[in-house]
């Protein structure tokens, strides 16, 4: 009996101490979310946006493993990631597949389709992810050279 009783308030101690732990942990998670910002409010500097971001904008199975694939083959490359973010949109259609366009600033910079009956969807996000790397690239070089083409400056004012 003394034992069963023993037992009994050791549990309600423990009971009681895994209480109180579970509080400080609630009060500690509630003050992080609270220091965090949620804002939906524009940032006030544009550095403040997330660099390297691709969205998802696929609505069929096709369509969201090709985002899939395209990720994972631009990390692979070692993808430029200053970019100012890259959108995966789908149109798909009854006919001839899926038509993907991948954005930039809202300028398509890659257009392919992709048929559901293909197995070759990984190999054509791994093209794409390839040739968006390069363009990315390409104009990264031609915006630096941009600034020295500028009629607006005169040959010693460089």
């Amino acid at each position: 009996m003394k034992r069963c009783c023993f037992v009994l308030i050791l549990l309600n101690i423990s009971l009681l101490v895994s209480a109180e732990e579970l509080r400080e942990v609630e009060v500690k998670a509630k003050q992080a979310l609270e220091s965090q910002s949620i804002s939906d409010a524009l940032p006030k500097q544009e550095a403040d946006l997330v660099d390297g971001l691709i969205l998802n904008r696929a609505m069929t199975r096709v369509g969201h493993r090709f985002y899939r694939e395209f990720v994972s083959a631009y990390r692979d490359i070692g993808g430029y990631s200053s970019h100012s973010g890259l959108s995966i949109v789908e149109r798909a259609t009854a006919r001839s597949g899926s038509k993907v366009t991948i954005f930039h600033n809202r300028k398509p910079i890659y257009i392919t389709v992709v048929s559901p009956a293909s197995r070759n969807i990984d190999g054509q996000a791994a093209a794409a992810a390839s040739r968006v790397n390069q363009t990315l690239r390409q104009n990264k070089k031609q915006a630096s050279w941009a600034q020295f083409l500028d009629p607006d400056l005169a040959p010693d004012e460089f």
